[in-house]
């Protein structure tokens, strides 16, 4: 009989990552229809970094239903940031230098590189990719909205409420902003 002991590679594992499962409920199964994954290979792929520099300056990592995804969106943001180039190798680079490659967690970022390195996504239209990441996270933030000011019509003091409503309506005024920002477009739709 075999125990296994922590210093065997194959017993360490990350635990269940809560946000994985939520997200692949909610992502499509297809990595081609999927905006995150076609940005991704979009930003990888793109020689145009004044377009790279100013989606970057506006979307984040937490915009990302799929965690992965939005670990790899910052690798590529840093990258950008800093005027290195950002294609695969290079990103695949920047997370072995991090030590970000071992284990179970490394092996599904690399996956999910090979993923979005190989879509084949055009770099055309990349704003509208990023516009539409975005979107899916704006409506997440008022859905999550919607969530806290129920519970809070419920839990919170009555003398509370009214504040809570502002600084919920103060964040996604600030969430407008910046998909206002993205896309160049005012209050319309985008």
């Amino acid at each position: 009989m075999h125990t296994m002991t922590t210093e065997d590679p194959q017993a360490t594992a990350d635990p269940v990552d809560v946000d994985d499962l939520a997200a692949t409920d909610a992502a499509p199964t297809v990595p081609e229809l999927d905006p995150e994954a076609a940005l991704l290979c979009a930003l990888l792929h793109t020689t145009d970094t004044t377009e790279a520099q100013h989606i970057t300056a506006h979307l984040e990592a937490r915009d990302f239903l799929g965690p992965r995804y939005g670990d790899l969106y910052q690798v590529i943001s840093d990258l950008i940031a800093s005027g290195e180039p950002h294609h695969a190798p290079r990103v695949l680079a920047a997370l072995t230098s991090a030590g970000r490659m071992a284990g179970h967690h490394g092996r599904l970022l690399a996956d999910a590189l090979q993923t979005v390195a190989l879509l084949g996504t055009p770099t055309v239209g990349l704003r509208t990719l990023a516009a539409d990441v975005l979107d899916a996270s704006y409506r997440r933030h008022f859905a999550h909205t919607a969530a806290d000011l129920t519970r809070a019509a419920s839990e919170a003091p009555t003398g509370d409420l009214f504040e809570i409503l502002l600084n919920h309506g103060r964040a996604m005024r600030r969430e407008t902003e910046r998909r206002a920002a993205l896309t160049g477009r005012g209050g319309e739709q985008a």
